[in-house]
């Protein structure tokens, strides 16, 4: 991921467990790659994706 990271403009992680009410992102493969995501982003269904766009254009 730190290689990643360093060859991109930003790393955007897509989760559709995000959009969950109470979701924690807590195992031990998330926890690892969190430091390393720009974005982590809700894609739960459409309307959340649909979003996206506007999210990287500001960045």
């Amino acid at each position: 991921m730190r290689r990643l990271q360093r060859r991109v403009r930003a790393v955007v992680w897509l989760n559709p467990l995000l959009g969950t009410p109470g979701y924690e992102p807590r195992s031990r493969g998330i926890r690892a790659v969190t430091p390393y995501v720009d974005y982590f982003v809700s894609a739960m269904d459409v309307s959340h994706l649909k979003r996206l766009p506007a999210l990287l254009r500001a960045r």
